[in-house]
Order: structure tokens, then sequence, then C-alpha cells
């Protein structure tokens, strides 16, 4: 099986990791900051299930299924999706959360594999990149706003 991996830079966030993470996993609030994956449903933990609403292009959205693969608080989150015939194309989305002495680096990958892969790697690549971007300055603003909250 193919396997195509996009990823994006590390990206600074001035912040400690507790909270980045706690507004990485507030699932509820995604709908009102977050550009990539509009809409999340599930519990917490490695190997929880989650219902995710996201959009590859910045409008139209593509629900699927998918599964914490990795759980690991203030750290690492991994979950793993794919289309109802996961042979066809499944993907796999890992953020690391490093602490720095400016805050914390967060790092996105995201892996394809499937039969469809190899076709439609361009344009997933390109799709990813630009989401990851977004994902991640929408993420630092809303970890601004929420520790000015608690200021």
């Amino acid at each position: 099986m193919t396997v195509r991996r996009v990823s994006s830079a590390e990206f600074p966030i001035p912040a400690r990791a507790g909270t980045v993470w706690s507004v990485l996993t507030d699932l509820e609030s995604y709908p009102a900051w977050n550009p990539f994956l509009r809409k999340a449903e599930g519990r917490h933990g490695s190997g929880a299930r989650w219902r995710l609403a996201l959009t590859l292009n910045g409008r139209a959205c593509l629900t699927l299924r998918a599964q914490v693969t990795c759980w690991d608080p203030g750290r690492r989150l991994t979950w793993r999706g794919g289309i109802a015939m996961p042979h066809l194309l499944t993907g796999c989305h890992d953020v690391r959360i490093v602490e720095t002495r400016q805050g914390v680096s967060l790092v996105q990958a995201g892996t394809f594999a499937g039969l469809l892969a190899p076709g439609l790697f361009p344009w997933l690549r390109t799709c990813m990149q630009a989401r990851f971007a977004e994902l991640n300055e929408a993420l630092r603003a809303e970890v601004a706003r929420r520790i000015a909250e608690t200021a």
C-alpha cells in the first residue's frame, strides 16, 4: 500500500503546552474557531471514536469517522480515519506539542494511504498544507483569546 506524507513546519505558539492542549481537545468549541475541522464529536482518550466534519477547500465539509490512536495530554494527539471503504483512502492526522523557551512549537503531519492516495496526493497535499496553515493560525489566536480571558 502506498503511503504519502504531508507535513507542516513547526509553528510557534507563545503559551504553555497545557493551554494549547486544552484548546486542541475542546471539541465542542471547534465550530467557533477551527477552519479545518468545522465540527468534532466524541469522547477523550486513546481508542475513542470521533465524528469529524472537515473541509479540504475551505467551504464544503466532508464527514468522516475517526479513531484516536494516540492521546498523550500536553504532548501528542493522533487520529486515523477514512472514507467508507478504508482500503481506498485513509488519513492520519498527527499533532505534536513541543515545549520551547518561548512557549510551544506545534507540529502537524498528515499521512494518506490506500488505492486512491497516489492519484489524489498532489491535490491532497496542496489542500492539507493550506488547511494546516489556517488551523495553526486559528489555534494560536484561540489560545491567545483564552489566555486574555483568564488574565
